[in-house]
């Protein structure tokens, strides 16, 4: 390749992650605070396929972006172990009263019958998991990578996927100006260790469903343990 290509390349690169970024910080808002419920799971998933054909017309391929079908078996093979660990953690958690307290949740018990199957089975795995994961360690992560490598690709990724998360902690947040920033910082703080961790699975996999799987078995279970909690524990 020579070196106007290479440059054309970069640009051309480089452009898509503008892009995907301004995406993101459009969609914040307008995803936590203004979309309808009901149009959660396809409105988000409209928005990652959209970044996905960003990063494809920017030159990823697919193995690049984790969504190659010759990796998918390690894929699912790495995330049914995470999601393992995380489901036997979620319920040691739960089955110790001391630690209980930790899935206390008013949000879960003021939730509707409906909301307790359709929140962990479809919400949280397809509109969440499958929609952030997409985004961040697909995407993103493919997009870093053409420009740096990987260790800066994993961290830059998982620093945008934790500001991803001042929106949401900021609207669950209790009142009062500390209460707040607590409640942001602490979320931003454990997202982007997240973030690393769902990032280092993507790689070791090679596939973005490892990530995917990871990431909806902490949530889902997470809700599910709160569930169990109010209904039957509380």
């Amino acid at each position: 390749m020579t070196a106007p290509d290479r440059l054309e390349q970069r640009l051309r690169v480089t452009t898509a992650l503008a892009l995907v970024l301004f995406l993101l910080v459009v969609w914040n808002p307008v995803g936590n605070l203004l979309l309808p419920g009901a149009f959660y799971v396809p409105a988000n998933i409209a928005v990652a396929g959209l970044a996905v054909v960003i990063a494809r017309l920017a030159g990823s391929t697919w193995v690049e972006l984790g969504l190659d079908r010759e990796t998918l078996p390690r894929g699912l093979r790495v995330g049914a172990v995470s999601a393992l660990v995380v489901g036997v953690a979620v319920a040691a958690v739960v089955l110790v009263p001391a630690f209980r307290s930790f899935f206390e949740s008013d949000a879960v018990a003021a939730d509707s019958g409906l909301e307790h199957w359709f929140i962990p089975a479809v919400r949280i795995p397809i509109g969440t998991a499958v929609f952030e994961e997409l985004l961040f360690r697909s995407v993103l992560f493919a997009l870093l990578v053409r420009l740096r490598d990987v260790r800066v690709a994993v961290i830059m990724s998982s620093i945008v996927f934790g500001l991803w998360h001042i929106v949401p902690a900021w609207e669950s947040a209790a009142d009062g100006a500390g209460a707040i920033a607590g409640a942001v910082v602490g979320t931003v703080a454990i997202t982007m260790v997240a973030g690393v961790i769902f990032a280092l699975l993507r790689v070791r996999s090679g596939s973005v469903v490892a990530s995917m799987m990871a990431h909806a078995a902490v949530n889902s279970f997470s809700y599910l343990g709160a569930l169990v909690v109010v209904e039957h524990l509380g």
